[in-house]
């Protein structure tokens, strides 16, 4: 556990970074700490492994006071992730992710034996380990970094914006990839990030913050879209916290139709597998289908299939992508009676203003 007892930064020339914040990270979770540029994320997270040092106040590790601690052992105890991986260039992937074991008298045997492990585990080939970092792509390197904060097994994650430098598609991908790792191993994170949808996606906790270091609220996803402490804190979220919210609540819910029976004029068409291949409609066909996974996706998912259908209806598949049925997108806001009278009308309100300029282009 991490708390941060009334902890400050001022600068030498008197520029306030963080001003006295009292702040509990529990352990085994995910925080996220989130806010406008120069707000003192990144501030807070290095006074962690004491990169940089408060000028006032206490940051307890496990109820020690960080500043007792000698900074190069504490640090080689924390993984640590920071945006484009920060790679040593000359050293081969397998010996940049032994760094720490290295550090910390692994013998050689042994430190590889752990970076090969590690590798798998963030879903990289073991051909991987002979190559260069330049040799990787992005997304491949910020795994390697992630796999290089894991080597020791530390109990404890720094992570600074570790997917901003990488095209959204990857991104989604290596946060898919945390939350997966998460999921197995149940370290303590304190992820920095400026974007409230990946703060949203990865954190059982939310801190809000504003200009030094200020709290504006802490509160677990669903609480946060649904009740914002105040006006500014719901402007930080944007008016469209509704439609974040989906991403929070399950598909499993929504009513379907059968898969053969047309909707709107559109017919689905399957292969003999049962596969979904296109819409068939008057006078074209649309090859293109969007589908979601009831037991597996979101609300919001199955809203976006149903918006960029032809048909207005989602597709449901299984785990194998044979289809289960349509969920049309009145379905899929009935199904939102639980997310509030908000939710609702900022769903319906975004499906009619996408819906109005025609999913099929898509």
């Amino acid at each position: 556990m991490i708390r941060f007892d009334g902890a400050g930064k001022r600068h030498p020339d008197g520029t306030i970074a963080v001003e006295e914040l009292d702040l509990t990270v529990p352990a085994g979770r995910t925080t996220v700490l989130v806010g406008p540029s120069g707000c003192g994320k990144t501030t807070l997270l290095r006074m962690v492994n004491r990169m940089v040092e408060p000028t006032s106040g206490r940051v307890l590790l496990d109820g020690t006071d960080v500043a007792q601690l000698e900074p190069a052992k504490l640090r080689r105890g924390i993984g640590y992730v920071i945006q484009q991986a920060g790679l040593f260039p000359h050293r081969r992937v397998l010996d940049n992710i032994a760094t720490v074991p290295y550090l910390l008298g692994w013998d050689r045997k042994r430190a590889r034996s752990r970076a090969m492990e590690l590798l798998e585990l963030v879903g990289l080939a073991p051909e991987t380990a002979k190559r260069y970092p330049f040799q990787l792509s992005g997304g491949q390197q910020q795994r390697v970094g992630v796999a290089r904060a894991l080597a020791a097994d530390p109990p404890l994650l720094l992570m600074d914006e570790p997917f901003s430098a990488v095209d959204p598609v990857v991104r989604a991908g290596l946060q898919e990839e945390l939350l997966r790792l998460q999921a197995e191993l149940n370290k303590t994170v304190l992820f920095v990030t400026h974007d409230i949808e990946e703060a949203v996606r990865l954190g059982d906790q939310i801190v809000v913050l504003r200009e030094y270091g200020r709290i504006g609220q802490v509160a677990d996803p669903a609480t946060l879209l649904s009740a914002p402490a105040d006006e500014q804190v719901a402007q930080f979220l944007g008016r469209d916290r509704g439609l974040r919210g989906l991403g929070l609540r399950p598909a499993a819910g929504i009513a379907l139709l059968p898969a053969g029976q047309p909707h709107r004029g559109w017919t689905l068409t399957v292969d003999q597998d049962g596969r979904p291949t296109g819409w068939s409609g008057p006078g074209e066909t649309v090859r293109q289908v969007t589908v979601y996974q009831p037991g597996l996706d979101t609300l919001r998912t199955a809203l976006d299939s149903a918006v960029l259908s032809p048909a207005r209806a989602a597709v449901a598949v299984d785990e194998d992508g044979r289809v289960l049925g349509l969920a049309a997108r009145e379905a899929v806001l009935d199904a939102l009676d639980a997310a509030g009278p908000q939710a609702v009308a900022a769903v319906a309100a975004a499906g009619d203003e996408i819906a109005g300029g025609g999913g099929r282009g898509r």
